[in-house]
Order: structure tokens, then sequence, then C-alpha cells
């Protein structure tokens, strides 16, 4: 965009600004403006309030008028230089003995200092208003051999009177003031574009920041420092910080000329996380700046992250509250489990394959104060002795063949905040044992290829289907970490531990799988017998593959005997028992069915509405099938 000046003059000072321009090509853009200051201060009112002039030109009395009036548009004087009196003197002597500078409101010091170098007489008059000219002009015109030397107005009264005149200015005077108001211009638009970065900068950051001078008063303010504190810029700017802000301390960074980072600050009501800096130019200390936040907005960037971390599956799912089961040991142990949540120490689960160790360790997490944070889950089993350091605790740029180039964090990084846990810790490689003890004792880990020391924040839980203190009289396992990690302990029964909960969780498992009871009850009435005497190896981890073979079959419609044949072979049912006669099987099911249901009658106090809804069958069945064995 071009520079716009705008140039206050008459006619005089026109004209010989006409000639310089005309003289060069100049990349302004000009607006010329002929009238006398004094008389027109609403037309300079008027282009101050315009934005596209970015500076005014003007001298001799329109100057000084227009420096008293103190306009928002800056203003670049036509100035006086030793060669235009020289010049001025110069052609005075030529016409006169006597010459008498008239001014406005100053004198001209350059006059007395060179007037001896000619052969002229030299005296200066001021005059402060317009009225006055006139007057000063006539007095001098009276007297014999005088010329006048002054501005446009003075010399245009004069020559009105035939008096005889020179103009002050030169060509060389109005040079210069274009040049430099085409400068100032430039500066002035390169000081604007870098305090329009600066506010851009200071209304999107999410930090209020307040910066104070050398003299304590507050120079910024930013609309973030506004919303935090609640207070007004215009009621801070240009007064002093330690009336206004005085927990902020910011007098006490300037004085000691010294930084502090992330202090905790109460402002009224507003708890602020904060860091105070010294600013120095040049080694030269010129002011504090602080920035900070809120804590309320720290935390939910926080729970930001955390709902990222979710994004990513680094969640859990199950909780204490939706297991299933109505055996007494395994209540126990979820209100032991639930108890154990309320605390941060490390949680030791043990029990056989396929128990829900991992369900378990799930709904600690979920009861715990660290629910919204992630829970990340890893089977030390499952991973090669070679990766498994680097997937716990990370790495750096280099640190191995094939490394990332920008690293990466390890679970131990992004369980931070939250819960790691270690499934199958028996089988943890005895040379990273001593590692981990150190990550669990220090709550700090190194990355591979790092000599950083990370601070981490988790709740470790681990769990095991091994004898961990067979293995440490082994020397397979290190005690100093099983004593670590058991610090608190639960015992996870198996499932022909609890044969009462396993109808129940059939029937978790067909509506997990979609399939309406209508669809599944009889034959699970049929083969209750069997299920409830089964030994569950797999415990629920096969209990759940069988009932999900069952549901495909039932959604193919394939027929009850069939389905009852490959439940036999599931279960592994003694092949003798197989080959008996139809007849055989019915009496041998019927005396099997009469005992197991008198069993869970009896555990639910001969409820029979409780009994009928732990087997998966309605009360008329059961009430039906206990007449029937009867």
């Amino acid at each position: 965009m071009t520079i716009k000046l705008a140039f206050i003059s008459q006619t005089r000072l026109s004209k010989l600004l006409n000639t310089v321009r005309s003289q060069e090509h100049w990349s302004v853009e000009f607006e010329l403006h002929e009238f006398i200051a004094e008389q027109n201060k609403s037309k300079l009112l008027a282009l101050d309030a315009r934005r596209d002039i970015e500076v005014i030109i003007a001298g001799g009395g329109n100057a000084l008028m227009i420096e008293e009036m103190q306009l928002a548009t800056p203003l670049v004087k036509i100035q006086i230089s030793g060669f235009d009196v020289m010049q001025a003197l110069w052609r005075a002597q030529q016409l006169a003995t006597t010459a008498v500078f008239i001014n406005y409101n100053q004198t001209i010091e350059q006059l007395q200092r060179y007037s001896s170098l000619f052969n002229i007489q030299v005296e200066q008059y001021i005059y402060h208003s317009v009225a006055e000219v006139v007057d000063l002009v006539h007095r001098v015109v009276q007297r014999p051999n005088c010329i006048i030397i002054g501005a446009s107005h003075v010399c245009d009264i004069a020559e009105s009177m035939h008096a005889k005149s020179v103009f002050i200015y030169s060509q060389d005077a109005i040079h210069q003031a274009l040049i430099s108001a085409q400068q100032l211009a430039l500066s002035l638009r390169a000081a604007r574009e870098k305090r329009e970065k600066l506010e851009a900068i200071l209304r999107c950051v999410e930090d209020g920041i307040i910066y104070i001078d050398a003299k304590m008063q507050v120079e910024e303010f930013n609309p973030k420092a506004e919303s935090i504190l609640a207070i007004d810029a215009q009621e801070v700017l240009k007064k002093p910080v330690s009336a206004l802000l005085p927990n902020f301390a910011l007098e006490q960074v300037v004085h000691r000329e010294k930084s502090e980072y992330n202090q905790l600050l109460k402002i009224g009501d507003t708890q602020v996380l904060s860091n105070r800096i010294a600013v120095f130019n040049q080694g030269k200390l010129i002011g504090a700046l602080a920035s900070f936040q809120d804590v309320k907005t720290i935390r939910k960037a926080e729970q930001s992250i955390r709902l990222s971390t979710r994004a990513k599956g680094l969640v859990a799912k199950s909780s204490l509250q939706n297991m299933i089961g109505e055996n007494s040991e395994f209540k126990k142990l979820l209100s032991r489990a639930e108890l154990f949540a309320k605390s941060d120490a490390s949680v030791l689960i043990q029990g056989e394959t396929g128990t829900g160790k991992e369900l378990i360790a799930q709904g600690i997490h979920l009861a715990s104060n660290r629910a919204s944070g992630p829970f990340v889950a890893v089977n030390c089993a499952s991973i090669p002795e070679t990766l498994l350091e680097s997937m716990l605790f990370g790495y750096e740029e280099g640190a191995f063949t094939g490394a990332q180039k920008t690293g990466k964090s390890g679970l131990f990084e992004l369980a931070n905040r939250g819960t790691l846990f270690l499934d199958e810790i028996g089988e943890l490689p005895f040379s990273l044992q001593g590692r981990l003890l150190r990550a669990l004792q220090e709550k700090e880990i190194m990355r591979l290829g790092s000599d950083t020391v990370l601070k981490v924040d988790i709740r470790v839980i681990t769990a095991t289907n091994r004898d961990l203190a067979q293995m440490i009289g082994n020397k397979a396992f290190k005690e100093d970490l099983f004593y670590r990690i058991n610090v608190l302990n639960l015992s996870v029964p198996a499932l022909r531990e609890r044969i009462e909960d396993v109808v129940l969780l059939i029937g978790h498992f067909f509506k997990l799988k979609k399939t309406s009871e209508q669809n599944y009850s009889n034959i699970i009435a049929q083969a209750t017998p069997w299920l409830l005497r089964h030994r569950w190896p797999g415990n629920i981890r096969e209990l759940e593959n069988i009932v999900e073979r069952l549901a495909i079959m039932l959604k193919a419609n394939m027929a009850d005997t069939d389905i009852m044949s490959e439940l036999q072979q599931s279960l592994g049912l003694d092949t003798a028992i197989q080959q008996t006669s139809a007849g055989n099987i019915k009496a041998a099911l019927a005396s099997q069915e009469h005992q197991q249901l008198q069993a869970i009658l009896k555990g639910c106090n001969n409820n029979k509405t409780i009994a009928a809804k732990k087997l998966g069958i309605s009360r008329s069945t059961l009430w039906r099938k206990l007449q029937v064995v009867s």
C-alpha cells in the first residue's frame, strides 16, 4: 500500500514542494492542504481522524500549532537549517542594510550565530497569533532600508504592503522533510505490524500475560489476563502493579533481577500457576513479565489429554459393580478389591488362567481416584525379551537399530496419572526385574539411549498364575520385587470353586451374543448337570468359548441332539456315558440333575425364584423339574 502524506502549506511553500516533487520520483502519495492551522483547527482534526494519512508535514507556525493540538497522526516539521539562514541573509544583504526575521512563537538560534558573517544588521521578532503579524510587518515596513525574512504567511503580508521579503525555506529543507516523513511512515508501519503481531499473539495465547516496565507500571495486560482475573485492562494499564496486583510480586522480580517458574499463586478467589520472568535489554533490566494459567484450565486440559488417551484405547471397561457372581467367596473378593481401589498401593492378583484377573484390575482402576486416567495393560509373556524393555521404558532416537527417528514413549509414560497392569508378571525376564523394581520404588524412569530421568505417577497392578514364592526359592524371581508388588493381594477363585455361578455366566454370555433365552434355555436345562460337574480347567474363558460355539449352532437352527452331542465333546464327558442307552442316560442325568437342583436350591435358602434365576430358567420350569425328579 502506497504511503500517503498530508502537506500543510501556503502558496510559497506549495510551489517549493511542487518543484522538489518534479525533480525526482517519489514512491509516496501527497495531499496538499493550503491553510493556516490556527484558523482551521477543524480541518486538522478531520485529517487526524483519517486512517489513510500516515504523516503530516508542516513548517513554521503551522507545525507549532499542530504540536500544540497533540494530534494522533505523527508530524514532521520542515526544519530551518543553518544553510537556509545563511542563504536568506546573503540574499537580504543584497537588498537592504537591516534584516528583520519574523517567526511564530520562537526565535531562530542560527540567525545570531551566522549574522556576523554578513554585512547586514539582523533583528528578530516573534508573534503568537495571526492577528499580530500584520501589525509587526506594518511597523517594519515604515522603517527605511529594511527587509523581512519569514515563512509564507509573513512574506505574503509583506508583499501585500509592497515591502521587500525573503522566503526562509529552501528546496533542501523540503527535500529533507519529505525523506524524513517517508522514513517515519515506513518505521511506523513496521512498528505497527510488529505491535499488531504482538497483540494477535497476546489475544490468542491461552496464558494470561502481564508486563511491567522498570518503573513497576503495567504496560501489557492481555485479554486472557482480563478473563482469568476478572479485571478490565483499563483499570491497571499505566498504573503501579504493587497496588493492583500485589500477589504477583512482579516488583520482587525487578528488584532481584531473577526469574521464577511454576509458582502457585492465589489472586482473589482464583488459583493460578505462574512464571515470572525478568526482561533484559543489552544486559540492563527493563521490566518483568508474568505468564499464568488458571489451575482449573490446566485441569481441564489434563482431562482433554486423558480423553485423547481413551481414544487410543488405553482405558478400562469392566467395573467391579458389573462382575457376575453370587458365590460368597467371589463377593468377598469384590469387596476387598473395592477397598484396595481407595489406595495407591501395588496390588498382586493371583489366580488360574481364565479366571478374569485383568477384569478385576480394570475394576480396581475404575473404582480408584485414577479412573479418568489411562489404563495400560501389557502381557509380559507375549512380548519377546528383546522388545519388552523398550516397550516398558521407551527409547530415544538412535537407541538401537530400527528405532523410530523421533523416539517413542514407553508404557510407563503412557500410564502416567493412571494404572499400569502387568499381566503374567511371573514371566518377566530376570534381567528386567531389577529395572522394574527401581522404577516402582523411585517413580522414575529413563528411556533407552537417554540420560534424562522422567518422573511418572502411576499405580501398578500385577497378575500371575504362577507360584511366585516357589520362583523366589528357585532364584527365578527377585524377592525385593515380590514384596514391592505384593503390598495388597487378591486371590481369584477358580470357576469350579464357584460352580453356582456357572449358569449365571452362561446367561450373561448368551446375552452378549444376542441369543434369546427361549433359544438356549431348553439346551441349558438339559445340560445343567454336565455343566455343574465339569472341572473347568480353562475357567471362565473356557466357559465363554463353549457358549460362543453353542450360540453359533443355535443361530444355524441345528437339532438339539446335535448340539447336545457337541456339548458333550466340548466338556470331554466320559465315553462310557456317551455309549450308554438313551434310557440309562436319562436316568443318570435325572439323578445328577436332582442332586444339583437340590444343592442350588439349598444355596438359595430354598427360594425357588432366586434358584430359577441362577439356573436361567423360569420358576414354573424349576417347579416342574423338581416334581419330575420326585
